[in-house]
């Protein structure tokens, strides 16, 4: 009797303490599911796509193509990547794994292509801002290309984050301080792919202000392929088989744009000499440039073998006609030439110095992306995937291979689809022993300052050496100066 009362005694202790306890219990797995399911949420990821992209129609003149946006110039693979983690202070990210862009972000994208790559580039914005998780991207087309470059730098078009532009606006806009520095937003080892013509040409303070997106301008050799078998490696061979294939007035070995001063450059780059020094100060009153300016001069003389004084459409049509064997004329060319189906063409590297042994050494040009610098951080995110996406090897050479428009990353210039294609491999490299001038010189006021004193002494009217010298007071007299160290 005693251990039944004593039994019933502890039982209704512990079912006392069970009631008190069970709230506690509950509660206690209530906070465990909590804390589980917030540290085991799946994070989104993105990957990173492209287009490729049309034929780009060339502009009319050399002048105008390096005053344009658009010189007459590809899918990867995806990254996983974790969501941006929200920061108070506005730094950019230096890493190289894209962020997922937060929605409600949209970047806008400005640029001034012609009509069909800017229609295939929005197809690209299309297909990167599904892999933004909400984000857009804007692609915004100027309405007036003689204006556009001339309303963004004096604000006058406002509202841009992004921008594609030539190396003119970029120097503009950076002299402005308005642009975040692209070494900011991607890391060392992306932009430093870069090809170095790209680089230098923007490059100032130590800093790289625009992301190349492609590079030319540079001349190159054009000769008929039913009238010559190899074309000259040296400027010797060059006048000699200039003269063996002239049957003056009727045909000529050679044409070229006799007045304009983008065809003497690549005999001053040689041997390390060029158009500025170290500083960034143009040095056109130099021994150099007088050598060059001697040696122009006199392969215009008609027992050299080359056409007389000729202009850009003269000399262009002589060789279509075929009452020219060769041409000298810009890597804007192979997209103008291809579209001549009965013409038999190739085209060569220029013709080294003979005495030096040096390359030739073309102007380079190029056209930059550039990035706003009052961009929120999420912004700065978003813009640096874009930098990554249109600076993607694969999406590289898929425009090459389109455009006849050249790479800025290494890795494509490797690729073995440009390697394969005779036209496009010389090209390139001929571009990467051409160079560019410092962020801040004006490639078209320089152009524009030697070209009187060449015409003077293409006519008889100045030596060299004053024509050098009047070269280099017409700069000066512009303006046309930058303190930029070139790297």
């Amino acid at each position: 009797m005693f251990h039944l009362e004593k039994f019933a005694t502890v039982r209704c202790a512990m079912c006392l303490i069970g009631r008190v306890l069970r709230p506690v219990t509950w509660l206690a797995y209530v906070l465990l599911t909590a804390w589980l399911s917030t540290s085991c949420v799946a994070q989104p990821v993105s990957s990173v796509g492209t287009l490729s992209m049309p034929l780009m129609p060339s502009a009319t003149s050399p002048s105008d193509r390096l005053s344009s946006s658009t010189p007459t110039y590809p899918s990867t693979s995806g990254v996983s990547t974790e969501s941006p983690s929200p920061s108070p202070t506005p730094v950019p990210v230096r890493t190289s794994t894209p962020h997922v862009a937060e929605a409600n972000i949209t970047l806008e994208v400005w640029e001034c292509l012609s009509p069909e790559p800017s229609r295939v580039l929005h197809q690209e914005a299309a297909a990167f801002q599904e892999r933004l998780s909400g984000a857009t991207i804007a692609i915004r087309h100027c309405k007036d290309a003689s204006v556009w470059s001339e309303q963004i730098a004096s604000g006058a078009a406002a509202g841009w984050h992004v921008l594609l532009g030539d190396a003119a606006l970029l120097a503009t806009l950076q002299r402005q301080r308005l642009l975040q520095p692209i070494d900011d937003l991607l890391a060392r080892h992306e932009w430093a792919a870069l090809v170095t013509p790209a680089r230098i040409a923007a490059m100032r303070d130590n800093h790289l202000w625009g992301l190349a997106d492609t590079v030319g301008f540079h001349l190159l050799l054009y000769y008929r392929g039913e009238r010559m078998a190899v074309p000259p490696v040296d400027v010797a061979a060059l006048t000699t088989l200039a003269r063996s294939h002239s049957v003056p007035p009727e045909h000529w070995g050679l044409v070229m744009n006799s007045y304009d001063p983008l065809w003497v450059i690549p005999w001053l780059g040689t041997c390390g000499e060029w158009l500025t020094d170290v500083r960034g100060q143009l040095t056109l009153d130099t021994p150099a440039m007088v050598r060059a300016l001697s040696l122009y001069r006199d392969w215009h003389h008609p027992r050299r073998g080359i056409a007389p004084l000729t202009t850009h459409h003269t000399a262009r049509q002589m060789f279509l006609e075929d009452r020219a064997t060769m041409l000298l004329d810009g890597d804007w060319a192979l997209a103008e030439l291809v579209q001549v189906p009965t013409l038999d063409w190739a085209v060569a590297t220029l013709p080294m110095v003979d005495e030096a042994g040096c390359a030739a050494t073309p102007l380079v040009a190029g056209r930059f992306w550039m990035v706003h610098r009052d961009l929120p951080l999420t912004m700065q995110r978003a813009a640096a995937d874009w930098l990554r996406y249109v600076f993607a090897p694969e999406r590289q050479v898929r425009w090459a291979l389109r455009f006849n428009a050249l790479p800025t990353h290494r890795d494509a210039l490797r690729d073995i689809r440009l390697l394969e294609n005779p036209r496009l491999r010389v090209s390139a490299q001929q571009m990467q022993t051409g160079r560019a001038l410092p962020l801040g010189v004006d490639a078209n006021q320089l152009l524009e300052a030697m070209r009187a004193p060449l015409r003077a002494m293409l006519d008889g009217t100045m030596t060299p050496a004053e024509a050098a010298r009047a070269m280099q007071q017409n700069a000066m007299r512009m303006g046309n100066a930058t303190d930029a160290p070139q790297p």
